[in-house]
This record gives C-alpha cells, structure tokens and sequence, in this order.
C-alpha cells in the first residue's frame, strides 16, 4: 500500500502540470474538468503503472481539486501546489468489504486485504448503509458509508414559500384527498437586506479610496466573507425557526436553477438584485434541517397565470398582480406563494385542488388582496392599487 501510495504521489504531480499548462493555454485561464484531465493523462498513466485503470480518475479529480483549492486560497493566483501527503481516495468500484476486511482492488485479479476496526460504536449501524469511498493514507484509512436511501416521507400538510429579496411569503395546505389552505404569512428579510447594503457600500468606499491594490484587493475579500458570514447566520437561525414551527410540513419551493443566466441582458439593478438573493442557501438549509421531504415545482409562469381562476396577470406595480377575470388586484408574493402550493400539490396527488371554489379560499380571500385595508382599491379596474406607494417595492422584475 506504501508503494501504491507514493506511485499515485507521482501520477497526482504529473496531472497537477498538465492541468496547470492546461489552464496557463486557455484565454481565460479556466481549469480543466476531471474528465478532460483525464482524456490526457490516462496513456501516461497506462504505461507507466500496472494497476486497475480505474485508478487514474481519483488522481485527476483529486489533481483538480487542490489546483482549484489553491486559485481560491491565493486570490486567483495560479501556480502549482505541492504533494506532501501520502493519501488517496479510492471510488467504491475498487474495494469491496468482506466481513471485517476490506479488499481493495490494486491490479487485476491482485487485492489487497485490510481488517476493520469493528470496535467504533458506530460501526454497526452504518455498516448496513452502502460503501462509498475509502481515504487511505500512510497512517490509517477510513472508510464511508451511505446510509439510508437518502428519501425522506411527506409531511401532513404543504408549505409553499416564494423567496423575494425583501421577504419569505409562505401559504400552508393540508395534504389529504380534499386538501384545504390553512394559513398565509410574510417573514420580512430586513436584517439580510440591511446587511447587504451595508457591505455594499463599504465595497464601493473601499474601491473608490484604496489606491494600494494589494491592500484593496485584501480588504475587499474581507469584507465580502464577513457578509456571507452574516448573511448565512442569519439565514440558519430564520430557517431553523421555521423548521421548528412546521415539523410536519414538507416545504415547497420554486426550482430556480439557473435564474442568473442571461443577466447579461438585464439591467444593472437586475443583475445586482440577482447576485444578491441568497435564496438557494436558505433552501438547502430547510431541506437538510426538516425531517420530511422537500418538492421542487416549475417557477415558469408562476407570475403570469392567475392560480385562482387561471387568467392572465397584469403587474401594473411591481408589488401588485391585477387579474381582470378574477376582477381583483392581489398582492403579488402572496399569490405567487398561492401558485408555487397549487404545484406542489399536483405532485402530491392526481386531485386538482381548484382554490376559487375552496370555502379556505374564500375565508383566506383578504390576505392575498393589495393593498391591504384599502376597500376602495380592490377592484381590478382601480387606479389607486397600482399607484400606492408601498415600501417595499423595487426595482427588480420576477423571471
């Protein structure tokens, strides 16, 4: 094993350089990818060793990993860093356990038999998950499990939440064959909109009075990691209380993958509005934090079709949504949170929930209206619902 070790030293060293020149070659200075490495180094690496082929992918990712780890630690300064550690990370295909060995695959038809240390308290447990790496270095080796299918159940009921940059607007349903609303909320964001822009301000002062680059350059990377830091703070504890408060509510979110592409085309307050919503932190944090499932529904046309009777919507105000069949102008989060939970259910069960004909609707009907406490604005053909200040309004448009 000390001999395989150092032998895959050699072969990360060798990917390190091809990957380095690799990347000194490309305009943009971009690192190869594991599976690009890999097409260049793998006949040096044929030839030179004996061992099971496999064993040149580990070397290429973990070579693209630590030149990668490095840019990122050295503020984008791109040399090649040292192999010091006798280590290697085998992938699940190369080592099998067998009882309370663990047989690694070093050449074809040649294994290499190591015991198990069956004494760690855990060990039982997740024994019965599936292996999935091994990390053998000169001094121990360690080796990972799977456990469980990684599944969670549904909850009781649904909480759909739709993200905006100011706050998190959440409608609740019980899920049954007759599902029913239960409630609708805001949680106003103002801590992470303050804190954002604070930093954004600094940044700004930062880059207009620092003339010494290095000290600039220094100074920004400090204050963009005490803003993540305070931004993900407060996001752990507004998502730990929300866990907290629904345990058995399985959340319902928007998938937004890719909701930053094409910024380009935008407007500069757009793409800063973009930039700066930290949506799928808070997502991934209620995901792993709740103990039932997490649904993901289609965003398009959450904002454009009416989830009440199905009409078109007209945004005469950012923070308004006039349906003219509905005759009414709604409060455009709040409705949106109402369409992203009318999705979810539909991937709950084959059951349209129709909200205009529910008798929860029509108990919940004033919550979604805009503005609130204003009777006489309420009617879709009235002026005064598009005009109100409110403020809470920005520019940003929903994509």
């Amino acid at each position: 094993m000390i001999r395989y070790l150092r032998d895959m030293q050699d072969a990360m060293r060798y990917a390190l350089q091809v990957a380095y020149r690799d990347a000194i070659d490309d305009e943009k200075h971009k690192i190869p990818s594991p599976i690009q490495l890999r097409r260049e180094v793998r006949e040096w690496f044929y030839s030179r060793y004996d061992y099971a082929r496999h064993h040149v992918n580990p070397v290429c990712r973990t070579a693209v990993a630590l030149l990668r780890s490095y840019r990122r630690n050295h503020n984008g300064e791109l040399r090649i860093p040292e192999v010091r550690r006798l280590a290697m990370r085998i992938d699940g295909e190369l080592f099998r356990v067998v009882g309370d060995k663990v047989r690694i695959t070093l050449q074809p038809d040649h294994y290499t038999w190591l015991h198990i240390n069956t004494s760690n308290k855990h060990y039982q447990e997740y024994s019965n998950g599936r292996p999935s790496e091994l990390l053998v270095t000169d001094m121990k080796v360690c080796l990972t499990f799977v456990v469980g299918d990684g599944k969670k159940p549904l909850g009781s009921r649904l909480m759909a939440q739709d993200l905006n940059f100011r706050s998190i607007d959440s409608t609740g349903a019980v899920l049954s064959s007759k599902p029913s609303l239960t409630g609708v909320e805001r949680q106003p964001l103002r801590e992470i909109v303050r804190v954002q822009n604070d930093y954004s301000r600094r940044r700004r002062a930062l880059q207009k009075h620092v003339k010494d680059p290095q000290k600039r350059a220094r100074k920004l990377k400090e204050t963009r990691g005490r803003q993540r830091n305070r931004v993900r703070d407060a996001l752990h504890k507004l998502s730990t209380k929300t866990v907290r408060e629904n345990p058995d509510a399985t959340f319902v979110f928007e998938d937004l993958k890719g909701i930053r592409k094409g910024g380009e085309k935008k407007g500069r307050r757009l793409r800063t509005c973009l930039n700066r919503r930290p949506y799928r932190m808070y997502q991934s944090m209620a995901e792993y934090k709740s103990p039932n499932g997490t649904l993901y529904v289609n965003p398009r046309g959450i904002s454009s079709e009416c989830p009440v009777c199905g009409g078109k919507l007209e945004h005469p105000a950012w923070a308004t949504s006039r349906c003219g069949t509905c005759g009414a102008d709604y409060d455009r989060d709040r409705l949106a949170s109402l369409a992203i939970l009318l999705r979810g259910l539909r991937l709950c069960g084959p059951t349209p929930f129709a909200a205009s004909a529910d008798a929860s609707w029509r108990q919940m009907r004033e919550e979604y209206l805009y503005p609130h406490g204003m009777p006489e604005a309420m009617g879709a053909g009235g002026t005064d619902a598009a005009g109100a200040p409110n403020g809470d309004v920005y520019e940003c448009t929903r994509s």
